[in-house]
């Protein structure tokens, strides 16, 4: 018989999946917003120190997403 919900480690491996996804779209408007926001703040020198900031953040957080998705337990056979 076939189940009819995939088991805790497969959802958790979807939302993690789902969750890199839509990470760089989110760190985009944390770089880009700001900046837009206060520009006499963010202007020259700590504009790109900003911008340098918020990407190595996306880089790390990504890397961090992707360990925990290979972390994982054993895969679901019913992954469909």
């Amino acid at each position: 018989m076939r189940r009819l919900f995939l088991g805790r480690d497969a959802y958790r491996k979807r939302r993690l999946g789902d969750a890199t996804r839509v990470l760089p779209v989110l760190f985009a408007l944390l770089a880009v917003l700001p900046p837009m926001w206060l520009p006499q703040y963010f202007s020259y020198a700590r504009g790109a120190v900003w911008l340098a900031a918020s990407w190595a953040l996306t880089i790390a957080v990504t890397a961090a997403l992707h360990g925990a998705i290979r972390g994982g337990g054993a895969e679901d056979e019913d992954d469909a």
